[in-house]
């Protein structure tokens, strides 16, 4: 049984490569396949191919610094050479002066060069030998002309002119008088050697320049194409018959070679112009991965032909290397594939690809099939890669698999609120959008966040006088400790929400001190809001209202002294909760050594001054950073794939939270986010997201691409100057069905049949009739 690769009668052939010091352009072999020439900058040397490498036979040119030498009258540096099918003394090269040169080895002089052909202007890209006339050389150049010389008459050509430059030649081995050119727009010509005046045939292969063209070489009806565009495309180019695209191959880099592989109808072999140096072949029938790699170059592949052997392949690089592959020693790509695909939509569905041989694997198999497969030889991947394979794919819609719904995504994106508001409206409206959506622990979230910065926003306010549009908050942190013991304070769940601080949160053995000590009473008013009386003795104790929501924290009329009692001293600077503490247990300490014990239960007494210590925290908001806990929030989010949350966390919070991330994984976040956006169709929440987002990459997203075209309803062309007139095919467009005359304003026509025109002129006709005013569509129109 024959290998995954084929290997033939020529199966002892191995790899071998030789430096030659200088970048290759191009390689050609004589007929027999036993002489390869490689040409390249300062390099034009014939090497014949042995079993253990390349000798070198004759150098037919030398460094332009050798002045000496009669072959610099050719200038410039080789681009392409040919070697003659039909008589192996002949080759041609091209340079990029424009100068076509003809060797001849059978001469005995030491300079091998026949003749000079210098009709280009510009840069010779490629020559090419006729496969059965001796005498007939085809080159194409960058002034935009293919050139067909007869080698028996110097003065004798014939010019073909194209539209743009020529990057290709190529003539047809199964039509004597055709040949093909490709261009630099991306065009392929075919032309008729006898009609120079113009082509035959003229379609557009790829999206820009094309490289290279190669004939199938049985199929005359298939012709192979490489562009910049990262795609092998074969054509079907049948006569009296619009070329047909048979099969796309795409490439991770643009392609600049191809080679049909002979022997195999379906293998052809490329190589890439950037970023990928191996060697590819591709197998049609499957073209998303390559059939076999070459891998070990360390430098672009500039050109390759195959031997008479499907099996060996010549090579040139760029780093000078010429090399001789066999493909048994080529690596198997099939080989590391994974068999199962998997892969989620947007709105949640499963899909799964998975092999039929994976998924016969998962039956039951009987004794006599055991006993079967025990003596089958197991065919490889890469033997596989051949055959017909077949697979499975499964779908599973979401409603089957609800944990991949993604509803809660879209209704969060249209609920949220991330501008034009207060933080603490805007994070009530979010929060409450997200509880709708069953996101308890993101609604939450949003509810501590909008209760941090409310209150700070609050207490800046007042402290000021005036409210700011920036409200930023100073940059002081918290410690651990506090930190934690702020979190456990906020964190309450839905189902205790009309009573969020619970006995078990404030847990204190309080008394009433009006029983002991009048001066130290402490009545609250009506409402929320309570009066403090202060004597000398500064106590801060706690009150035996109950809180009856997040309001009374972050009320600061609430905790308003009155002046009248005592002087006002002047403004303490702002201090960390460690001071706060230590002043506190000074004062115990103080008001102990003047008043003896308060009590018999000391640790009430501290519980309460440690609750005033807090009360202080919560409601000097300006001392307060709660940067650092969003960030570690926002981090969270993102880290778990959820975008929408991080990234609305920073919107709403604004340049109280912007800052403390770097602006790259800022704009990774949004782009994530908007990309989501983009995928359900959600293009005004994007947009917002874009203006919002105050980064530079992003904010730019909006400004792309806002130009449309329209196109000519004749030609196709677009319109570039003006729209109701084109440039190209010198016509009308969008002339009015009943005046005639074009449309300069507002257009208006039916989706059926194409046919409108002016807006007055359409409204004053559809109130008699329902047909189009054409006359001859007879199409029912509907405009509404």
């Amino acid at each position: 049984m024959a290998t995954a690769m084929d290997i033939g009668a020529d199966s002892k052939a191995s790899s071998f490569s030789i430096n030659l010091e200088s970048p290759i352009k191009a390689v050609a072999l004589n007929r027999a396949g036993t002489q390869v020439v490689a040409a390249g900058r300062n390099l034009l040397r014939i090497f014949s191919i042995n079993e253990n490498g390349f000798v070198e036979q004759e150098s037919l040119r030398f460094s332009n610094n050798n002045r000496s030498n009669p072959t610099n009258q050719l200038g410039g540096q080789c681009t392409d050479v040919a070697w003659n099918l039909n008589d192996e003394n002949i080759l041609a090269s091209s340079t990029t002066t424009g100068a076509v040169a003809i060797w001849n080895l059978s001469m005995n002089a030491v300079v091998k060069q026949d003749m000079i052909f210098t009709e280009h202007r510009r840069t010779a890209n490629r020559v090419c030998f006729h496969p059965t006339e001796v005498h007939s050389l085809l080159s194409g150049s960058q002034d935009a002309s293919a050139i067909l010389f007869d080698l028996r008459n110097r003065e004798h050509c014939t010019i073909f002119r194209c539209e743009e430059a020529v990057r290709d030649v190529r003539f047809s081995p199964h039509q004597y008088f055709e040949f093909v050119v490709c261009l630099e727009n991306g065009n392929v010509q075919i032309f008729d050697m006898r009609n120079a005046d113009t082509c035959v045939r003229e379609f557009t292969c790829h999206a820009g320049p094309v490289f290279q063209s190669h004939f199938h070489p049985t199929d005359k009806t298939l012709l192979a194409t490489c562009g910049r565009d990262k795609c092998i495309k074969v054509w079907n180019i049948l006569e009296n018959k619009n070329p047909s695209l048979e099969y796309t191959v795409s490439t991770i880099a643009p392609t600049g070679c191809i080679a049909w592989r002979p022997g195999h109808d379906t293998h052809i072999a490329s190589t890439a112009l950037t970023t990928d140096f191996s060697i590819s072949i591709w197998d049609l029938r499957r073209p998303f991965v390559p059939f076999a790699s070459f891998e070990k170059q360390t430098d672009l592949v500039t050109c390759l032909v195959w031997k008479l052997d499907p099996n060996i392949i010549i090579s040139g690089s760029r780093d000078g290397l010429l090399s001789q592959f066999v493909t048994k020693d080529a690596c198997r790509p099939a080989d590391k594939l994974n068999p199962v695909g998997l892969d989620i939509g947007s709105s949640g569905d499963l899909a799964l690809a998975c092999s039929n041989r994976i998924l016969q694997g998962y039956g039951r198999k009987s004794g006599k099939q055991k006993l079967q497969n025990m003596f089958k030889e197991e065919l490889s991947i890469a033997e596989e890669f051949r055959l017909n394979a077949t697979s499975k794919l499964l779908l599973y819609p979401y409603e089957d698999v609800p944990s991949l719904s993604m509803e809660w995504f879209v209704e969060s994106a249209k609920g949220y609120l991330l501008y034009g508001r207060s933080v603490a409206e805007l994070c009530a409206n979010n929060a409450d959008v997200a509880e709708r959506n069953g996101r308890n622990q993101v609604a939450q979230v949003w509810r501590i966040v909008g209760f941090l910065y409310a209150s700070s926003d609050n207490n800046r306010n007042q402290k000021s006088g005036h409210s700011s549009g920036d409200n930023r908050v100073s940059q002081r942190h918290l410690s651990e400790g506090r930190r934690e013991e702020l979190l456990h304070v906020l964190r309450f769940d839905d189902a205790t929400s009309e009573a969020p601080y619970s006995d078990n949160i404030f847990h204190r053995n309080t008394r009433n001190l009006s029983t002991r000590e009048p001066s130290l009473a402490m009545e609250p008013t009506s409402g929320n809001a309570g009066d403090f009386l202060f004597n000398e003795q500064t106590v801060f104790e706690e009150v035996d209202t109950p809180f009856t929501g997040v309001e009374t924290m972050v009320d600061e009329d609430a905790w308003q002294l009155q002046t009248e009692g005592f002087q006002l001293r002047h403004e303490l600077p702002d201090r960390s909760d460690s001071h706060i503490d230590g002043l506190a247990t000074k004062d115990i300490n103080r008001d102990r050594n003047r008043s003896g014990s308060l009590g018999p239960d000391d640790h009430s007494y501290e519980d309460a001054l440690r609750f005033g210590s807090m009360t202080a925290l919560l409601t000097r908001g300006p001392t307060l950073d709660f940067s650092q806990l969003v960030q570690e929030t926002v981090h969270f989010y993102a880290e778990q794939g959820d975008p929408q949350t991080a990234v609305s966390l920073i919107l709403v919070l604004g340049e109280r939270i912007r800052s403390h991330f770097k602006e790259a994984l800022l704009e990774a976040w949004m782009l994530d986010y908007i990309d989501l956006l983009s995928h359900f169709q959600l293009f005004t929440v994007a947009n917002e997201v874009i203006k919002l987002s105050h980064v530079s990459a992003v904010g730019e997203l909006n400004q792309q691409s806002t130009t449309v075209y329209t196109s000519c309803n004749n030609c196709g062309k677009h319109l570039h100057k003006t729209s109701w007139y084109c440039t190209n095919c010198k016509k009308l467009t969008n002339c009015c069905s009943i005046c005639q005359l074009p449309v300069r304003g507002l257009y208006v026509w039916c989706q059926g049949c194409q046919h409108g025109g002016h807006l007055e002129h359409m409204e004053q006709w559809f109130r008699h009739s329902l047909q189009c005013p054409t006359g001859s569509c007879g199409h029912y129109c509907e405009f509404i």
